[in-house]
């Protein structure tokens, strides 16, 4: 988060928003763990349940390249 502080224009806003304040801190450390217990799997699922309806619906590999 360090160098988004040194990006021009907009890095100060970014790197206060991706830390959830000046500093890391119990907010910051909150919010990457629900990313990556909560919301991220439910992502997967939701990726995997697409790719399975498009393989049953278009029958999987039609043949060789």
């Amino acid at each position: 988060t360090n160098m988004m502080g040194f990006t021009p224009v907009f890095g100060e806003q970014v790197r206060f928003v991706l830390l959830g304040g000046v500093e890391i801190g119990t907010d910051t450390l909150l919010r990457w763990y629900t990313l990556h217990v909560l919301m991220l799997p439910f992502v997967v699922v939701i990726f995997m349940a697409i790719h399975f309806w498009r393989v049953r619906k278009d029958g999987g590999i039609s043949g060789p390249l």
